[in-house]
Order: structure tokens, then sequence, then C-alpha cells
């Protein structure tokens, strides 16, 4: 079943963002479906969703911990806060990014 995790990252900027994304590394990590950042009032939102849980869990494990710790050490990002939710239907043609 898909997975979906919905980040709200309050005071957060786009450079910041990127400081993130920049650690993470250019490869798409498997399992991801589609990925969705932009500002929203007073910070930053990623809305990710994966193939399933099992797929994200291993991402955050293996790329995304460490990624958001060296982007708080670069710029002392504040990770935010993180929920995830199970998704109903995913439609839409995959984007790269």
């Amino acid at each position: 079943m898909p997975y979906g995790v919905l980040q709200e990252m309050p005071d957060v900027s786009e450079e910041e963002y990127r400081q993130v994304e920049k650690h993470l590394g250019p490869d798409r990590p498997p399992g991801l479906l589609a990925h969705v950042a932009g500002p929203v009032e007073g910070g930053w939102r990623i809305i990710n969703i994966w193939e399933s849980e099992e797929a994200f869990r291993r991402f955050q494990s293996e790329r995304l911990i460490r990624a958001a710790g060296l982007a708080a050490q670069d710029a002392a990002f504040d990770p935010g806060k993180a929920a995830a939710f199970s998704s109903v239907t995913v439609e839409g043609t995959e984007m790269p990014f």
C-alpha cells in the first residue's frame, strides 16, 4: 500500500531545505513515487509518496537522518516535525526531481 509522509517545517527556508537535499545526493531513493516541496506561510512543506512504509523507513534510516544531521551542522537547520499517513490512492505521472 502506498505510504505518504508530510513534513511541516516551521521557519525553514528554501536554502535550509536545499542543505538537506545536498546531503541526500542526486540519486532518486528506491521506492519514492512522488516528491513535492515548497514554501508555505511561515516555513516549508514536503510531501512524499512511497511504495510502502518499509521503503520510507529504509530511506529514513539509511539516508534522511544522516542528511538532516549534516545540514544541521552546516547551517543550524532544524529538521522540524514529520507526520506519516497511509495513502489510499496515488495518481499521476511520476515526476523526476
